[in-house]
């Protein structure tokens, strides 16, 4: 930034401030600057909307992060963002560059008919700011302590699971002569690499386990226990885990059909690239 240019005035101003849901917890000194609550929002520039349209970008989460440092620069390193936040970060993006009425299209279940309603993203805002993070649980005689995955970590999985799915894919596309023995055996190589990075993924989540005499914050010793504990054990933080991510997700909206008046749930997407699509 040049000091003596005179169109310094006419610059990107923040239009909204932004209150993190997560309060600025779960994030590495120095990744936030300033009030958490109060986070200046600046609306997308035209470079930040053609990163958007960059679909090798968007799959590396790269898009994402240079948009947020363009649009919230308090926040130095969104690779370090919180699942927490996530949602509510976009949202504040969207509704800073087009403001907080997004018009969404959806097909009646029943007849089938194109039907547009505007949804309100201010009050999705509002949802995720009045939510309470569950950090820990009792499993059996055992205390679990969690932390919310972060941005990068959610990335890299989706990245790995991608790939291992393409890779079934074209194994079972493949149109070499394998007996049927060895293609079940590749197929079954590939399920278990995906499940594999699901657990580890999984397993990030979890920060320690306190036993009557310990406390374990060894990744490796967490992971051994998981492998060796009872379905019982594994079950109940899976589903802890899966109650947060639900919960901490953007609600359905139920909305009538104009035409045969039924009413519809519609599940609202943050996908980057229709998101931030202007409507």
């Amino acid at each position: 930034m040049y000091d003596n240019n005179p169109l310094t005035k006419y610059f990107r101003q923040p239009k909204i401030y932004l209150s993190l849901p997560s309060g600025g917890q779960f994030y590495p000194p120095g990744v936030i600057q300033g009030d958490p609550s109060k986070l200046p929002v600046f609306g997308m520039s035209a470079m930040d909307e053609i990163l958007f349209k960059t679909p090798d970008g968007l799959f590396s989460g790269e898009s994402s992060v240079q948009v947020i440092k363009s649009c919230i620069p308090s926040i130095t390193n969104p690779w370090a963002i919180p699942s927490l936040d996530l949602d509510a970060i976009f949202l504040g993006i969207r509704i800073a560059t087009y403001g907080d009425v997004m018009p969404t299209n959806f097909e009646c279940k029943k007849c089938k008919e194109t039907n547009a309603f505007d949804l309100n993203l201010s009050r999705s805002l509002d949802y995720l700011n009045n939510l309470e993070y569950i950090d820990s649980i009792i499993v059996g005689p055992l205390k679990v302590n969690f932390r919310p995955v972060n941005y990068q970590e959610i990335t890299q999985a989706n990245l790995k699971i991608y790939e291992l799915r393409r890779q079934l894919a074209q194994k079972i596309d493949s149109k070499n002569e394998e007996d049927t023995k060895k293609q079940t055996k590749i197929i079954n190589k590939a399920l278990s690499d995906i499940a594999n990075v699901e657990v580890k993924t999984f397993i990030k989540g979890i920060v320690s386990v306190e036993t009557e005499d310990d406390t374990v914050e060894d990744t490796a010793f967490i992971e051994e226990w998981l492998s060796n504990s009872d379905k019982e054990f594994y079950d109940k933080i899976k589903e802890h885990l899966n109650d947060q991510r639900d919960k901490w997700s953007i609600k359905a909206q139920k909305v009538q059909c104009a035409e045969c008046q039924h009413e519809n749930t519609v599940t609202i997407t943050l996908d980057n690239a229709d998101f931030f699509a202007r409507g």
